[in-house]
């Protein structure tokens, strides 16, 4: 059962959709792979910052300031959002010239997708001592120790 913050994320994806799909005629009809895995990442990336600023805003209110756990850990939203950064970073650092053709249609679907990827991993933490990956209800309240 979704919780009442879920269902508010679900329907701001969907907003952010349709914005998206309304200002499709505005955004370029080809990009460069690298910028393209780029403004996806940063897509994932600013959907997780707005949950988390969400969550830790709550837990202030809430008084709820305390870490539940320690554990050397990492979001699986950030990693695959730093990494698809880096590689995009990477791809237009090297001029690689692979182009994507972006149609009207192919805005909103992309992001679409993105969004909804993050929406079905934002609750994911790889963990590397001991390794395993696994789902963690609002992840923000473990301290991350990197050692």
């Amino acid at each position: 059962m979704l919780t009442r913050a879920e269902k508010i994320e679900l329907g701001l994806v969907a907003l952010a959709t349709a914005v998206l799909a309304w200002s499709a005629v505005h955004l370029p009809d080809t990009l460069e792979l690298g910028s393209f895995l780029a403004v996806a990442a940063l897509a994932l990336l600013g959907q997780g910052l707005v949950r988390d600023l969400w969550l830790l805003t709550k837990q202030r209110k809430a008084g709820d300031t305390a870490h539940r756990e320690e554990a050397r850990c990492m979001c699986m939203e950030s990693t695959v959002g730093l990494g698809g950064v880096l590689v995009g970073v990477l791809l237009t650092a090297f001029a690689v010239p692979v182009t994507v053709r972006m149609a009207d249609w192919a805005w909103p679907l992309a992001g679409g997708l993105i969004w909804a990827a993050g929406f079905s991993i934002k609750d994911v933490v790889i963990q590397w001592s001991p390794w395993k990956v696994r789902r963690v209800k609002d992840h923000g309240s473990i301290l991350v120790r990197w050692r």
